[in-house]
């Protein structure tokens, strides 16, 4: 099938947003070095400078910091930056306890965020009550101007259809089937609504300005009461038909293993989920009430829990074999809410990576779970889709 030729309008839409994403991402830059950069003849840059200026999406640059011009003589070069006021993104991400949303201008500086918790043991209809009355008091709390929200990028558990917005299925909570989180959004603010997988927002950060923005094809696991993945190549999230992919909380990583609630055994989740683990010292007599209780043990050097900790992430390597003969990532991020945890499984996947010759180039990264990190991942969403 032939492709269709870009409509002229087509082609100065996507130049205008080519030279906005070079602008947005610098620290100050000058017309002549956006035609250095992209290809992009002078009259060309000169118009797109003044159209965008004129939108009052770019400003000059009142104060830029010094550059060295060599020789060069005559007057200097203006510099622009993006009008930090010009729009607003929204970031959200939220799980079965907890919600972050995050406000950032259109410099993608933090304006404004709040995290809350949520009610337990309630239906999908109820957070998503807590949800929209979060972000609306974002909107009025933070004081910005609703006309210039650009977007809200969200991310939620489970299983997400990019596409359209809906979670397909996320176990945990009652009613999140085929939920369509994306379009009530949308209703309800009347602003464009991007959703992905909590995994895959955090990811992104990371991948972009985050432990692991030195890899090209990066595979994180994100370990808190579930385990979900997330596959970044060269600066794309990874889906499949517009569906989040990598349940990896559901391989099976034991033959006839411990039971798991999808209703399989030796399901990954069932060995390195915090319940799990929890369950897993109960097993050794070591009683804990909750993860952060352990989290504690582990960075005062317990070795008793430490070595059990271990035994869980072995698990998690079997499952990091597959999908390195799978994807060939050349790097790894384990991410928990706590930072000796997800050091000693990055140990652990990282000892088993040194053992295969064959993968000793792979690097392992891990940090705990920010929010502030994850708003962003969800902001990248919408920025993302406006400037491409």
């Amino acid at each position: 099938m032939e492709s269709t030729p870009l409509r002229s309008e087509d082609v100065r839409e996507k130049n205008e947003k080519l030279v906005l994403r070079y602008i947005q991402h610098s620290q100050g830059i000058s017309q002549s070095e956006i035609v250095q950069k992209t290809g992009l003849k002078a009259p060309t840059v000169l118009r797109i400078f003044s159209i965008l200026e004129a939108d009052g999406l770019i400003m000059v640059q009142k104060n830029p910091p010094e550059r060295d011009y060599g020789d060069k003589k005559g007057r200097k070069p203006v510099y622009y930056t993006v009008n930090p006021r010009a729009r607003y993104v929204i970031g959200l991400e939220f799980w079965s306890l907890t919600a972050f949303i995050l406000v950032v201008d259109f410099a993608r500086n933090p304006v404004y965020s709040l995290e809350i918790c949520l009610r337990e043991d309630v239906d999908a209809l109820t957070i998503y009550s807590q949800l929209e009355t979060l972000i609306a008091q974002a909107i009025t709390e933070s004081g910005i101007d609703p006309a210039r929200i650009l977007g809200l990028g969200v991310g939620a558990p489970g299983q997400v259809d990019v596409k359209t917005g809906q979670i397909i299925s996320y176990r945990k909570t009652r009613g999140f089937t085929n939920f369509n989180l994306g379009q009530r959004l949308h209703e309800r603010f009347g602003c464009r609504v991007k959703v992905a997988n909590n995994a895959g927002v955090i990811a992104l950060h990371a991948y972009r300005q985050g432990v692991a923005k030195e890899s090209h094809a990066l595979f994180t696991f994100f370990i808190r009461r579930g385990v979900g993945g997330a596959f970044i190549h060269e600066g794309n999230l990874f889906s499949v038909l517009g569906k989040t992919a990598f349940e990896v909380g559901h391989t099976i990583v034991s033959m006839d293993g411990k039971s798991c609630y999808c209703g399989s055994n030796g399901c990954l989740e069932a060995y390195i989920s915090e319940a799990a683990i929890l369950e897993t010292l109960e097993e050794s007599a070591l009683h804990f009430d909750t993860i952060e209780e352990v989290e504690d043990r582990l960075a005062e050097g317990n070795q008793a829990v430490t070595d059990i900790v271990r035994q869980c992430a072995r698990y998690l390597t079997v499952s990091a074999q597959s999908v390195l003969r799978l994807l060939s990532p050349d790097g790894f991020l384990i991410i928990t809410r706590f930072k000796t945890l997800s050091r000693i499984f990055a140990d652990e996947l990282e000892r088993m990576i040194r053992c295969d010759a064959a993968e000793d180039c792979v690097q392992v990264y891990h940090n705990a779970y920010a929010p502030l990190e994850a708003g962003l991942g969800a902001c990248d969403l919408i920025f993302d889709e406006y400037l491409h």
